[in-house]
């Protein structure tokens, strides 16, 4: 079977196409990361860190004794 040769300005189309649809590709992220900076850029910025696991399985713990019913009598 004989195939068909692409041609030169096919070729140059395509790769026109596809360089297009890389640089929206690449915009679209660089703009959803911009807005997500912004949309909660500023509560990352604010709030306080987060507490490390340690210290919350042991606030965990702590209060589990304190609720218990053993620890009430």
């Amino acid at each position: 079977m004989a195939t068909l040769r692409q041609s030169a300005p096919l070729n140059l189309y395509r790769n026109a196409r596809n360089r297009r649809l890389r640089k929206r590709v690449a915009a679209f992220i660089v703009g959803a990361l911009a807005i997500a900076t912004i949309a909660y850029g500023e509560t990352w910025l604010l709030e306080d860190a987060p507490r490390a696991t340690i210290e919350c399985a042991v606030t965990a713990g702590v209060a589990h004794a304190i609720d218990s019913p053993i620890a009430a009598n």
